[in-house]
């Protein structure tokens, strides 16, 4: 186990040091570091949250489950009460242009 907590100290001072190195040659730098090191830890917080959400809505106490209820329903009523939209092909004889449109 010594050497392993050892290694990862090592990671961590060598992170650190290329941090610093690039600190001191320039505030570009610095900006990029920035960047590159808040992306994961983004990621990390956004999954977080997500996760944290979604085992809070399998309870009762969600927050946003009867919106959804009622959303769901409408979209259902509304999408039986559309009438179809569907265009449907003649099955007449192919005109030259109708022959070279399937051909493209």
């Amino acid at each position: 186990m010594d050497g392993r907590t050892e290694s990862i100290q090592d990671f961590f001072n060598q992170v650190w040091s290329f941090a610093t190195d690039k600190h001191n040659q320039g505030v570009y730098n610095t900006v990029c570091l920035v960047v590159l090191l808040a992306l994961p830890l983004l990621v990390l917080l956004t999954t977080l949250v997500v996760c944290c959400h979604c085992c809070c809505c399998r309870h009762a106490n969600c927050c946003c489950k009867d919106g959804m209820a009622t959303t769901r329903s409408e979209m259902k009523k509304k999408k039986n009460s559309d009438e179809d939209l569907w265009i449907s092909v003649k099955a007449g004889p192919m005109t030259p242009d109708r022959v070279a449109l399937n051909m493209v």
